[in-house]
This record gives C-alpha cells, sequence and structure tokens, in this order.
C-alpha cells in the first residue's frame, strides 16, 4: 500500500552522490535503525552497496555515465509484521535535478488496518543537504514565500496556473487585521518537498489580486491549494472546526498528502527504472565476461521480474484505491459536509459579493420567522455557517469617507476611486462611474460638491444601485 509520494527539483548545484550521503545520514542518524553503525562506518558508498539485519536492509545504486541517477531503498519490518519500503530516487542532467520519495507499507497476513505513517524525515534531510531547486517561478523551500504588494502578477500566475510550477501551492490569505489565520512557517515545514506555501502581504493586496484572478483567490484569512494546472482549487475557510488554526493546518496536510498519491512519478525517478537499469547494467557485464552459466542470465532475469511483479502488485493496489477510495460517507478535510450548491451565471463583482447578498435576503426572512420555529432554526443555522466577512463594508466605508468631504475630482479622489474598482469619464457637468467593468452598473458624479449632503447623498443613491 503506497503511502507517502511526492517529487520535486532539488539543487541542480549539487550532484548524485548528494543523495547517496543522504540516505547514509538519514541511517546512521536514525535512533530507530538497527544498521545504524554500519551507515556511520561506511565510507564511499560506491555504484551498488547493501546492508542488512535481521528486519531491516538498505540498497543503493549509483549511474554516473549515460544516465546521472542515484537511488536507496530502505526496508523495515516492524514488532507487528507490517514491512515498511522506503525508495528515494534523483535523476540529474544538464537542465534539472529531481528526486522522488515514496513510503509504502505491506503484511503477509491479513491486518485490519494500516497506518499511513510519518511524513518521512528523509525529505527533512534532503532539504538541509541539498536543498530545493527551481519550480517555474518559485523555489522549493521548507519555508514560506511571503508576496510583497507588488507581486500581484505572480500571485495571479500562481493561481491560473501560469507560473510554469509542477508542484502544488498552498496560498494563505490575510484576515482583516493583515495577518494569516494559520502559521505558514509551520506549514511550510510540514509540506515542504510537497507543495509551495505562498503568503500574501494585506486584505488590500487580495482586494487588488480579485480582478486579476477572476474572484478565485483566497482572502479574509482562508487558504486555498492551486493545483499546477489551474484547473480548480481546494478552499479551508476559518470557520466551524477551522476556527483552530492547527485543525486547518492538519486538514491543509492530509489533503495534499492524499493527492499527491495520484500524480504519476517521473520514468526516470521510478525505483523499476534503477532496476531496469541495474539489470542491465549486470547483463552487459555477464556478457562481457564471456559467461556461459545459464544459471547466472536465469538468477539475473528472475530478480528483474521480481521487481516488476512487485511493482504491478503496488500498482494494482493503487487502482483499486483510487477506484473504491471515493465512497467515504464523509470527508477528512471537512469540507462539503451536507452542503447546498446554488448554480447562478452572475459573477462576484466584490469578494464574497452573493453570499453577502444571501445572507442579507436570510436575515431579512429570519426577522419575518417566528422565534425559535422550524423555518427561523434552519435561517439561523445557514446564516451562521456561510456568514463570511467580505469586501463590501470596507468599499462602503472608503466611499462614504471619501464623498462626506467630496467637493471635486481632485487627484486624489480620483486615486481613491479607481483604487476601488471605479473607471472615470467625464459628461459635461458630470463624471460617469462604471464598478469594476460592470457597463450594467454606471453612475454620475457631480464635477463640483455643492455642500456635505451633496455628498452624502450621492453615497446613498451609489449604495443603493451597487451595494
Amino acid at each position: 500500500m503506497l503511502t507517502f509520494k511526492t517529487q520535486f527539483p532539488v539543487d541542480n548545484h549539487k550532484d548524485i552522490d548528494d543523495i547517496i550521503e543522504v540516505g547514509r545520514v538519514w541511517l546512521a542518524n536514525s535512533p530507530h535503525s538497527s544498521l545504524s553503525e554500519s551507515l556511520k562506518k561506511a565510507k564511499g558508498i560506491g555504484d551498488e552497496w547493501t546492508a542488512s539485519s535481521d528486519n531491516e536492509s538498505v540498497i543503493f545504486h549509483r549511474f554516473g555515465d549515460d544516465v546521472r541517477l542515484a537511488a536507496f531503498r530502505h526496508e523495515n519490518l516492524d514488532s507487528g509484521g507490517v514491512r515498511w519500503v522506503t525508495e528515494v530516487t534523483s535523476h540529474k542532467d544538464s537542465e534539472s535535478f529531481w528526486v522522488s520519495v515514496q513510503l509504502s507499507a505491506d503484511s503477509a497476513l491479513p491486518v485490519e488496518r494500516v497506518e499511513p505513517g510519518k511524513r518521512p524525515y528523509v525529505l527533512k534531510n534532503i532539504m538541509e543537504l541539498v536543498g530545493g531547486g527551481v519550480d517555474g517561478a518559485l523555489t522549493v523551500s521548507d519555508t514560506p514565500y511571503y508576496l510583497n504588494e507588488s507581486e500581484i502578477d505572480l500571485a495571479s500566475d500562481i493561481i491560473v496556473g501560469k507560473a510554469g510550477c509542477l508542484m502544488p501551492t498552498v496560498f494563505v490569505s490575510a484576515d482583516n487585521s493583515n495577518a494569516p489565520h494559520v502559521d505558514p512557517s509551520q506549514i511550510a515545514r510540514w509540506l515542504s518537498g510537497m507543495a509551495h506555501v505562498v503568503v500574501e502581504p494585506s486584505r488590500a493586496f487580495s482586494f487588488r489580486l480579485m480582478s486579476e484572478v477572476f474572484n478565485d483567490n483566497a482572502y479574509g484569512g482562508a487558504v486555498a491549494i492551486y493545483w499546477p494546472d489551474g484547473v480548480g482549487k481546494w478552499l479551508f475557510l476559518p470557520k466551524d472546526e477551522f476556527l483552530d488554526p492547527k485543525a486547518m493546518q492538519v486538514a491543509i496536510s492530509r489533503k495534499v498528502r492524499s493527492s499527491l498519491l495520484s500524480q504519476r512519478t517521473k520514468r526516470e525517478c521510478r525505483w523499476g527504472f534503477v532496476q531496469e537499469l541495474s539489470s542491465k547494467k549486470k547483463l552487459h557485464a555477464l556478457r562481457e565476461s564471456g559467461s556461459d552459466k545459464v544459471e547466472d542470465y536465469v538468477a539475473l532475469f528472475d530478480k528483474e521480474l521480481d521487481a516488476k511483479d512487485e511493482e504491478i502488485q503496488r500498482l494494482e493496489y493503487e487502482v483499486s484505491r483510487l477506484k473504491y477510495g471515493g465512497y467515504s460517507s464523509s470527508s477528512d478535510e471537512g469540507q462539503a459536509k451536507n452542503s447546498i450548491v446554488l448554480d447562478g451565471a452572475e459573477k462576484d463583482l466584490y469578494q464574497a459579493e452573493r453570499i453577502s447578498i444571501i445572507i442579507d435576503a436570510l436575515n431579512t426572512a429570519k426577522e419575518a420567522s417566528e422565534n425559535h420555529s422550524r423555518r427561523w432554526d434552519v435561517i439561523s443555522d445557514l446564516i451562521e455557517k456561510n456568514n463570511q466577512e467580505g469586501e463590501r463594508n470596507a468599499l462602503l466605508e472608503r466611499l462614504k469617507a471619501l464623498l462626506r468631504d467630496y467637493t471635486s475630482m481632485s487627484s486624489a479622489n480620483r486615486k481613491e476611486l479607481e483604487s476601488m474598482g471605479f473607471d472615470i469619464s467625464e459628461e459635461g457637468k458630470h463624471y460617469k462611474l462604471i464598478f469594476r467593468n460592470d457597463q450594467r452598473y454606471s453612475f454620475t458624479l457631480s464635477k463640483t460638491g455643492s455642500d456635505r449632503r451633496g455628498g452624502l447623498n450621492a453615497f446613498s443613491d451609489l449604495k443603493r444601485r451597487v451595494f
């Protein structure tokens, strides 16, 4: 059973020997490995090196001629009879250096349940000893990438799938206090080698980003996982069980981990490819030696067939898992529980516009209902579970502050209106304002304000018309 899988680019300035050293250090420093002392003493691990004990074994492979590849496979049989297999395979060419890490578990006897196991510690060794490589516009790291206010284009490219990344990105939005709801540094450590973690700088950044990504950005403290192809996202909102930041962080990590299980590993980074190269190398050596011992060839082919059988068995299990794994009655990420989906053609003109309108309508319906009647209880529940802090109140506060003292279209007033999403054009004695490129919602504003009351009247008209 495959329980963990990831692949990612590492520092291209390093070499395949550094991957061999990662495997050696990982086991040499492990307090749980019976091979620890053997690996501490191991010097100059060559093209093929093995070590074993009663319950544990490791094999290293290195190819440095036509193909530059380094890999190691560690097997451990625990006290419960479950075999844990960790495979690390790397491939380097002139342009890139990729590594894959897989963890699988199986048992010779039927067991009720095999736990998925922890995130392989060897990932931490890889990040420390080799370091992350370039993945499109981002670099693989165990620390988050903090966007600055000018990086709207980068944020947009990440969300719509134009950043050239092959790994998913966890996008952490800012709440109304301009702070993340979760701990980005901790998530980045948990997901290093699995996903990028990107953090937006402020709530204002989120407002500006919205128009660039067709309202598809997470906002208000929410966290979204964006996939490399730019199709769809997985959203985590800071409400219900996710009011607890740790609960949200655990759910995000689980979702990334489960999603990576279905990703196809690069051929050069599969253990099966390593065995194929090893068999070809040994077959070539046998032929070069002039050996005519049939048993040598038979043993070599048997070993290759055993490896292929193991790979086929694992793939068959994965097909079964993917085929039947979707019939769970609940989601382990806490999403889509007892949901109501409403179809509509209108898009949000500002963040959480449509849900805000629905909540307003529900509040009106609630006021018209008898207290603690079934209707009142259902509506109250919908309001409580779906109420979101959108952009409406912030926009209205800014508009009211501007129009309260409006006397003319100064450069400061124009800049403020445009930052909120208004297009401004002149029409005779008035200015024509169009909100966020929707021609249906135009509004006229006098070129010269008469008094305080006139500005507030303009604000009231605009609020009724657009908000």
